[in-house]
């Protein structure tokens, strides 16, 4: 990794504004600790977060679509008065 990204990646974690520690596996770490291979590995567990958050979203969204849909076509099949097909007795 570049120094600019590894110096750009601990100013994000080092801002005014941004934290000073960071939590991982129950234990704290200073971000003035951390070295540019642990800065990358925090830095990619964030970005998967957000991914996972953004997937799980977008799942909602088309689960709640699907749910909307098969209501939509169960009106249909009965507006329509479509028959199901029997099962045969064996």
């Amino acid at each position: 990794m570049g120094r600019k990204i590894r110096e750009k990646i601990k100013e994000y974690f080092m801002d005014d504004n941004k934290i000073e520690t960071v939590n991982f596996d129950g234990l704290e770490y200073k971000i003035e600790d951390l070295t540019p291979r642990t800065l990358e590995g925090f830095n990619m567990l964030v970005k998967l977060q957000q991914e996972i958050a953004k997937v799980s979203y977008e799942l909602r969204i088309n689960q709640a679509a699907q749910k909307q849909i098969s209501e939509e076509l169960k009106v249909a099949i009965r507006e329509d008065k479509i028959k199901h097909v029997e099962k045969e007795e064996e």
